[in-house]
């Protein structure tokens, strides 16, 4: 009979998300969703990425910025266009 060795260790704690590939995930969804509130081109949004870049070289989230214009458009079109309009303009 054949044994095999089992690995104790649980799965929560070998699969648990990395906080901060979530926290930059988060931070281009904000950069996007004011650019989407003040009417800036994605265009300007994709220099504004570069520039907080340099701004904050020391931030490893800020380094790790990209928000270009095709990401900051799919961002804007399949995540926030899901939100009804009144949540978007509550003042």
């Amino acid at each position: 009979m054949l044994t095999f060795s089992v690995d104790r260790q649980l799965i929560t704690t070998t699969l648990k998300p990395n906080r901060e590939k979530d926290e930059i995930a988060s931070a281009e969804a904000t950069l996007v969703y004011h650019g989407v509130r003040h009417g800036i081109s994605y265009f300007a949004q994709q220099y504004m990425t570069n520039v907080l870049k340099k701004l904050f070289s020391s931030s490893s989230i800020a380094s790790y910025l990209s928000c270009g214009r095709t990401k900051a458009a799919a961002i804007a079109n399949r995540c926030f266009s899901t939100l009804p309009y009144t949540s978007c303009y509550k003042k």
